[in-house]
């Protein structure tokens, strides 16, 4: 939603059956020039861990993007993997599904943002 007020132009990616990795990769290759973030959701909605997810995340470096990530579900990361292992360089921790807070109103997420080093 930010984006879009912002103005900016969003592509949606059907990854309904995993990413297609080559397809990503000349979807950035050709927008390296305004490409701002990918925003994931990591496993998403779905609990879907993509296999592919570090070179995804490289791939939007590599084309000058950065990669945010939706940490709504941070329970299904434990133990498994970490926002700064697959290569997010920001992650809002939405607490509302790992600690069980409400989340209605149309408020916004409660809980930390994260970020790399070169973004604090």
């Amino acid at each position: 939603a930010s984006a879009a007020m912002c103005d900016m132009e969003i592509k949606w990616i059907d990854d309904s059956r995993g990413m297609d990795v080559e397809e990503f990769r000349a979807l950035c290759e050709a927008h390296k020039d305004r490409l701002a973030a990918l925003m994931v959701t990591y496993p998403s909605t779905r609990a879907f861990f993509e296999d592919n997810i570090q070179e995804i995340c490289q791939i939007v470096h590599d084309n000058g993007g950065q990669v945010y990530m939706d940490g709504a579900n941070m329970n299904a990361q434990l133990g498994l993997t970490s926002p700064g292992a697959i290569g997010a360089d920001v992650c809002h921790l939405n607490l509302h599904k790992t600690f069980s807070i409400p989340h209605g109103g149309g408020g916004p997420g409660l809980g930390p943002i994260c970020v790399r080093k070169h973004l604090a």
